[in-house]
C-alpha cells in the first residue's frame, strides 16, 4: 500500500477518491436556476434517497435548495463575465480591452485634436511706426493683400519685424525647411509673456462651442508641429511661400492651431521604482499632446525628457532613441483617455527622482469637420519689447484657409480588437507584405482602409532616377505610328430631386452649371453650330501695337472705311466680342510663318493658309484709336496687318444669368418639362418652353428661339424632364478618342493637376499629330504639328480604364475655356471629302473576363464595304458569303448570308468619323513630387481611405452636403503619416502614398455610364407596400455594399447583388434587375463593373431609382436603356422579338 492510499485513509476525513466518486453523477454544465434546482433534487434522490424524502413546494428544505439554485445561478453568471473578459475577442468593459491590448504590447490611440494652419490676415501695433511714405501706422489694420492699399506689404512687413527681434527680422529665419515642396520658415517674436504662449479662443462649430489654441508653432522631420510649452518661450510663427503669388492661401505668414485645452500636473518622485508608473486623471487627454518636465529647486523647468512611443512588455526599454538619450518616458492610455507615465527600469533608462511637470492637452473627444468659415476673425494680441525697449502690442487676425477634419475619437474597443493582434504579427515593423497591409491601420484610427502593393522589388542602382514605366511617376514622350483619332457623339442622363427653392437653386450651382462648361458640351457646340462665315465682308486687319499676348488693331473693309463691331452693328461682325474666336486668311499670294506673312505657297514647315486668334477685349464699337496710341481690338496673338477676317465663332458660357437662373427655378418648381438652349446672338443661355421645344428631334438650328407654341425648336443642348419625383437632365455632347492599338498605352488621372511654379500655368498631357502625316487626300505631309489636350481617361461601359485609348480635345493654352484651334479635327480628318473613306470602324471584342468592348480594326482586317445606301448593293451574287457591309446613310452594318441570299443585320460593330494610321507623339507630365527615391529599392503603393473623407463623402451623398469632398493628396497623406509609417518600415523601402476614392454607383450622382434603375416585380400573393418594398431594397443595396465587403480594386458583378437582395426580401420580390439609364448603353452592360486601384465601390442608388413593374417584357426594359434585339447572347443580356421574352443564362430572374 502506498503512502499516499495510507495516508488519505487514515488521515483524512474522506478520500478524494471517495469524494469524486459521490460527484461524478453531478450535471456541472448546469447554471441557470431551473437547471440547477433540477440537478440538486436528482442528486438528493440518488445519492440520499432514505436521509431527504421531503419534495413539497412548501418545504423548508425546497427553499434553501431554491436559495442555493439562485446564488449559484448569479456565482456562475458572474465568473463566466468574468471569464470572457480575460480575452481580448470576448472582452466588453473598456478596461478590460485595454490591458488585454498592452499584454499584446499595443498601446490603443486616444482621441486626436483638430489642429492646423491659420493664416495671418491683417496686423496692428500699438508702436508708433511710420512707412516709408510717411504714414503712421500705429493703429492701423494692414491686410494681407490688400488690392486697395498699394502699400500693404512694405506696411504688413514693417509691423511684423517691428515684432521681432533685430537679428531676427523677416528674410532672417530662425530656422527654415522645404515642407511638401513649400519653402517654410520659422520665426519668433520678441514677446514679454511669462507663461507658455498659448491663446486661446471659441468658435462655433455644428452649432457647438468649441475650444482652441493658437500655439507657438514650429516644424521637425518635414512635419509642422506645436512647439513643447516653456514658460517664458517667445511666440514663434512660420512663413510659407508656395511660388503661386500672394493670393495663394498657402503664401504668407501662419501660426498652428489645436483643438483643446492646455493643462498641467505637478508630481514628485522620492523613492523611484524600476518601471515607475504615475497616473494622470485627467480626461480625454489627446494622443499627442503631453510633455514631461524635470523641475529645478525652484521650481522651474529644467529638462524636458523624452517621449517614446513604443510600449513593448509594458516597458519602455526597447525603442529607438540613442543610448545616450536616457530621460525617457511612455505614455499609457487608460480609460476615458486619462494617462499614465510609465518609466525606464534604471538600467536602460534613468529612474526618476524629484519634482516634475506635465504639460497635456484635453480635447474633444468627437469627429470634427472645420470649414473656413468656421475660424474668421480670430484676433490674438501678444506683448513685445519695441526697439526703443518699450511695451507694445501687436495684434494679429487669423483665418483658417483649407477645410480641417483631422480629428478623430478615440479608438474604438472594435478597432483595438483588431489591430492589437495585428500589431503583435508585425512586431511594430512592416517587412513582409501582410505587414504592409495591417502596418497602416495600426498607427492612425484615421485611416479606415489600406492596401500596399510592391511595385517595383530591389536590385536598382541608387545612382540611377527610378523611372517608372507606366508614366504614373516619371514624365513621358513616346511616339507611335498607330493612332486613331475619331469623334463620338453622346446623349447622357443626369438626375436629381429637390424639396426647397434652395435645393434647385443649388442643383443649378452643382449640376447645372458644370455641364454647361464640359468639354463634351464645347465639343458638341463646336461641331455641330452652324459656321459664321464672314468673308463677303472684306474685313481685314490692321495691327496697331503689339506685346506680350496683347496685339491691338482696327478692321476695315475693302474700301478702307472702319468696320463696327459688337453691339454697334447689326452685320455678323456684331459677333466680335471679348472670347470671341476669328479665323484670318492671308493675302492672295502670300501665308502665314511665325506671325508674319511670307509671299508663296505654304510648302515648308510652319506655315499655314489660315490662323486663329482670341479676341481678349473691344473697346466700344472698334473703330477709335485709345490715348497711348493702341488700338481698340485686342487679341491674344499677332495677325499681320492685310489678313482677311472669313469666319466668327463665339464662346459657349459655362454659367448662366440671374434672369435664366430664375427661369429654371421657376420651371422646375412647376415640374415641367423645358430645354436650355445657347443663342449666339445673345452669347447667352436661353430658356425654351415645353410648348416651343421639340423634345424627341434631332438637334437643329433652323427654329431656334420659335415661340409659336408649336414645339418645334430643336436647338436644346439641355432637356429637363420629370416624372413627378426626380428631374432628368438629357444632354447632347461630344467627345474625341484617340487610339494606339499596338505601340503605346496611355496613363492619366483627370483628377491630379500638374502645376508649373515657374510659368504660373497647368502642365497638360497632350497628343502631337505629327506633321509627318500626309494631308487628308493627298500625299504630301502636313506643314506644322496638330496638338490635342488629353482631357480624361477613357472608360468602357463597364466602367474600366482602358489604356489603349485617351479621350481628347482642342488644346486650350491658356485654360480660359476657348480653345486655341477648333478647326484641327477637320485639317487632320477633312470629313466633307471623300466622306465614305474618313470613317473609323470599331468591333465588338470580348476579354477573358467577359467583358465587352468596342476596338479599332482596320478596314482590310474586316473586309468592309462601305456604301452610301443599301441602294447601291447591287445583285448578293456577286460577293463572297459572309461579305460585311456598311450603309452609311442608315448607319447599320450587314453581312451576307449567300445560302439564302439575304443580309442580315449585326451588332458587332460600330463606325465613327475619323483617321486612323496617324504617326503622333505621346507627352505625359508626371508630378516632380512624386519624384520616387532611387536608393530605395522597394516601392511600395500603398492606397488609404481616410476617414475624415468616409465620413464627408456620405454626408454629400445624402445630401448634407453642397459640394462633393475630394480625398485628401498625396502630400496631405504624407504630411499625416509617414512619420509614424517611417519608423516601421525596413529602410529599402520608399512608400508612396495613394488616396483612395469612391465609386459611385446607380443613383443620380453616379457617373452617367453607371447610372440605373432596378426594376422589380412583386409577389402578386402577397399584400405589400411600395414604398416599404422600395426602402427595403435601398437598404439591402447599401448593407451590400458595407465598407467591410470591399477592397480597393474590386469588381461588382449584378449576380451578387441580386442574389443578395432576393435572399433579404424573399418571398416578397420574385425579380430583381439592373437597367442602365444611359440611351447608348444596352441591357446588361451593368452586370460587372470593375474599379480601379484607388477606388472603392459606395452606393448612390435611392429610392427614386427603385421602379416596380408587373412583369418583365421587352417595352419595360426598353423603356430606359437599349434593348439588344435578334441577336444571339453568350453569357448576359436579353434576347427579345415581337413574340418572347428570355433572359439569359445569367439568370437575372428570380
Amino acid at each position: 500500500m502506498s503512502s499516499t492510499d495510507r495516508q488519505n485513509r487514515l488521515l483524512l476525513a474522506e478520500d478524494w477518491k471517495r469524494v469524486y466518486q459521490s460527484f461524478r453523477n453531478a450535471d456541472f454544465k448546469s447554471y441557470d436556476f431551473d437547471n440547477l434546482r433540477r440537478t440538486m433534487i436528482s442528486y438528493l434522490r440518488e445519492n440520499y434517497p432514505e436521509d431527504f424524502n421531503d419534495y413539497i413546494d412548501s418545504s423548508e428544505y425546497l427553499a434553501l435548495i431554491d436559495m442555493i439554485a439562485f446564488l449559484g445561478q448569479n456565482i456562475a453568471f458572474r465568473i463566466d463575465l468574468n471569464a470572457r473578459e480575460n480575452f481580448l475577442e470576448l472582452a466588453e468593459r473598456r478596461e478590460s480591452v485595454l490591458r488585454l491590448a498592452r499584454l499584446l504590447s499595443y498601446n490603443p490611440k486616444r482621441n486626436q485634436a483638430a489642429n492646423g494652419l491659420l493664416k495671418i490676415e491683417a496686423v496692428s501695433t500699438t508702436e508708433d511706426l511710420i512707412d516709408s511714405n510717411g504714414t503712421n501706422l500705429e493703429g492701423q489694420t494692414i491686410q494681407w493683400n490688400d488690392t486697395a492699399n498699394p502699400d500693404w506689404y512694405e506696411q504688413f512687413i514693417r509691423v511684423v519685424n517691428a515684432s521681432l527681434p533685430v537679428n531676427g527680422t523677416y528674410g532672417r529665419p530662425v530656422k527654415k525647411q522645404t515642407i511638401a515642396g513649400v519653402p517654410t520658415e520659422q520665426y519668433r517674436m520678441n514677446s514679454t509673456n511669462t507663461e507658455v504662449p498659448v491663446y486661446s479662443f471659441s468658435k462655433t462649430v455644428d452649432g457647438k462651442s468649441v475650444s482652441f489654441e493658437v500655439v507657438s508653432t514650429d516644424f521637425t522631420d518635414a512635419n509642422i508641429e506645436e512647439e513643447a510649452p516653456f514658460p517664458g518661450n517667445n511666440f514663434a510663427f512660420l512663413y510659407r511661400d508656395d511660388g503661386r503669388g500672394v493670393a495663394s492661401s498657402n503664401s504668407g505668414f501662419f501660426c498652428h492651431f489645436r483643438q483643446g485645452t492646455m493643462d498641467q500636473g505637478q508630481f514628485n518622485v522620492t523613492n523611484p521604482s524600476t518601471s515607475q508608473v504615475v497616473g494622470i486623471d485627467a480626461r480625454n487627454v489627446n494622443q499627442s499632446d503631453v510633455w514631461l518636465y524635470k523641475l529645478d529647486s525652484l521650481g522651474n523647468e529644467q529638462e524636458l525628457w523624452t517621449k517614446v512611443e513604443a510600449v513593448e512588455g509594458n516597458n519602455v526599454i526597447y525603442n529607438s532613441l540613442n543610448k545616450g538619450i536616457r530621460n525617457i518616458y511612455s505614455v499609457l492610455t487608460r480609460i476615458e483617455d486619462r494617462i499614465s507615465l510609465i518609466f525606464s527600469d534604471g538600467t536602460f533608462g534613468n529612474l526618476p527622482q524629484g519634482n516634475f511637470r506635465t504639460y497635456y492637452r484635453t480635447s474633444k473627444n468627437q469627429r470634427l469637420v472645420i470649414s473656413p468659415d468656421n475660424l474668421r476673425g480670430i484676433a490674438v494680441r501678444i506683448p513685445y519689447v519695441s526697439r526703443q525697449g518699450k511695451a507694445e502690442t501687436i495684434t494679429i487676425t487669423l483665418e483658417l484657409k483649407s477645410t480641417i477634419d483631422n480629428a478623430t475619437v478615440s479608438e474604438s474597443n472594435a478597432s483595438i480588437k483588431k489591430n492589437a493582434p495585428a500589431t503583435y504579427y508585425t512586431q511594430n515593423r512592416m517587412v513582409t507584405g501582410e505587414d504592409y497591409q495591417l502596418g497602416p491601420l495600426t498607427v492612425s484610427q484615421d485611416i479606415i482602409k489600406a492596401k500596399s502593393v510592391n511595385r517595383t522589388s530591389s536590385g536598382i542602382s541608387r545612382y540611377f532616377d527610378l523611372v517608372d514605366a507606366t508614366g504614373k511617376y516619371s514624365t513621358t514622350n513616346l511616339f507611335g505610328t498607330d493612332g486613331a483619332i475619331y469623334k463620338n457623339n453622346l446623349t447622357l442622363k443626369t438626375g436629381f430631386t429637390f424639396e426647397t427653392l434652395t435645393d434647385i437653386e443649388g442643383q443649378i450651382s452643382n449640376t447645372i452649371e458644370p455641364i454647361l462648361s464640359s468639354i463634351k458640351v464645347r465639343n458638341y457646340y463646336y461641331d455641330n453650330f452652324p459656321k459664321l462665315l464672314v468673308e463677303d465682308l472684306g474685313a481685314t486687319w490692321t495691327e496697331l501695337s503689339s506685346d506680350t499676348n496683347n496685339f491691338t488693331g482696327r478692321l476695315t473693309n475693302s474700301a478702307g472705311v472702319l468696320i463696327k463691331v459688337g453691339t454697334f452693328t447689326s452685320s455678323n461682325m456684331k459677333f466680335v466680342k471679348a472670347n470671341s474666336l476669328l479665323k484670318f486668311i492671308p493675302p492672295e499670294g502670300f501665308h502665314f510663318l511665325n506671325g508674319k506673312l511670307e509671299a508663296g505657297l505654304p510648302d515648308f514647315r510652319g506655315g499655314t493658309t489660315y490662323k486663329w486668334v482670341k479676341v481678349v477685349s473691344v473697346d466700344r464699337d472698334g473703330t477709335e484709336i485709345k490715348q497711348d496710341s493702341t488700338g481698340p481690338i485686342v487679341f491674344n496673338d499677332q495677325i499681320p496687318s492685310n489678313s482677311k477676317l472669313i469666319e466668327i465663332r463665339t464662346a459657349i458660357p459655362s454659367s448662366l444669368t440671374d434672369d435664366v437662373k430664375a427661369q429654371i427655378t421657376a420651371q422646375i418648381f412647376s415640374y415641367r418639362t423645358f430645354g436650355l438652349r445657347f443663342s449666339r446672338t445673345d452669347g447667352e443661355w436661353r430658356l425654351i418652353t415645353e410648348n416651343n421645344l421639340a423634345a424627341n428631334a434631332d438637334f437643329s438650328t433652323g427654329k431656334t428661339g420659335d415661340t409659336t407654341n408649336s414645339q418645334l425648336d430643336a436647338s436644346w443642348l439641355l432637356k429637363f424632364n420629370t416624372d413627378g419625383d426626380t428631374y432628368t437632365i438629357t444632354h447632347r455632347a461630344m467627345r474625341y478618342i484617340f487610339e494606339s492599338d499596338q505601340d503605346i498605352r496611355f496613363y492619366y488621372d483627370s483628377s491630379d493637376k500638374i502645376y508649373n511654379n515657374k510659368t504660373g500655368k497647368i502642365v497638360k498631357d497632350k497628343i502631337n499629330v505629327l506633321n509627318i502625316n500626309t494631308k487628308p487626300d493627298s500625299l504630301y505631309p502636313f506643314n506644322l504639328d496638330y496638338f490635342w489636350e488629353i482631357v480624361e481617361e477613357y472608360r468602357d461601359a463597364e466602367g474600366y480604364v482602358d489604356s489603349k485609348k485617351i479621350e481628347v480635345s482642342f488644346f486650350d493654352n491658356d485654360d480660359d475655356g476657348v480653345v486655341d484651334n477648333p478647326e484641327i479635327f477637320d485639317d487632320i480628318v477633312d470629313e466633307e471629302v471623300n466622306p465614305n473613306s474618313k470613317i473609323i470602324f470599331l468591333k465588338k471584342n470580348t476579354s477573358t473576363d467577359g467583358v465587352e468592348d468596342f476596338v479599332y480594326v482596320s478596314r482590310e482586317d474586316i473586309n468592309v464595304l462601305v456604301i452610301s445606301q443599301k441602294s447601291g448593293v447591287g445583285a448578293l451574287s456577286a460577293y463572297d458569303d459572309g461579305q460585311l457591309f456598311y450603309f452609311v446613310e442608315e448607319d447599320i452594318f450587314e453581312i451576307l448570308d449567300s445560302a439564302t441570299a439575304t443580309l442580315t443585320i449585326t451588332t458587332d460593330y460600330k463606325a465613327r468619323v475619323g483617321r486612323d494610321t496617324l504617326k503622333f507623339q505621346y507627352i505625359h507630365a508626371a508630378d516632380q513630387n512624386s519624384r520616387i527615391d532611387p536608393s530605395a529599392s522597394n516601392i511600395i503603393d500603398t492606397y488609404m481611405l481616410t476617414r475624415g473623407y468616409d465620413t464627408l463623402f456620405r454626408k454629400w451623398l445624402d445630401g448634407d452636403l453642397d459640394s462633393k469632398p475630394l480625398p485628401p493628396s498625396n502630400d496631405e497623406l504624407f504630411i499625416s503619416y509617414a512619420t509614424n509609417l517611417n519608423k516601421i518600415k525596413s529602410l529599402s523601402d520608399e512608400i508612396i502614398y495613394h488616396p483612395v476614392k469612391y465609386k459611385i454607383l446607380f443613383g443620380n450622382k453616379a457617373k452617367e455610364d453607371l447610372q440605373s434603375t432596378f426594376k422589380i416585380v412583386k409577389n402578386p400573393d402577397l399584400v405589400l407596400n411600395d414604398n416599404e418594398i422600395k426602402s427595403k431594397v435601398i437598404s439591402a443595396i447599401n448593407k451590400f455594399f458595407a465598407l467591410d465587403n470591399w477592397d480597393f480594386g474590386d469588381r461588382f458583378y449584378f449576380s451578387e447583388l441580386s442574389s443578395y437582395v432576393m435572399s433579404q426580401l424573399s418571398p416578397n420580390l420574385v425579380t430583381f434587375i439592373i437597367v442602365p439609364v444611359q440611351l447608348d448603353q444596352s441591357y446588361g452592360s451593368l452586370q460587372e463593373i470593375k474599379s480601379e486601384s484607388d477606388e472603392i465601390f459606395i452606393s448612390g442608388a435611392t429610392v427614386e431609382n427603385i421602379e416596380i413593374i408587373d412583369a418583365i417584357t421587352a417595352g419595360r426594359l426598353r423603356s430606359s436603356g437599349a434593348v439588344v434585339t435578334s441577336i444571339t447572347s453568350s453569357t448576359t443580356g436579353v434576347q427579345s422579338n415581337t413574340d418572347t421574352n428570355s433572359t439569359s443564362s445569367g439568370g437575372l430572374s428570380y
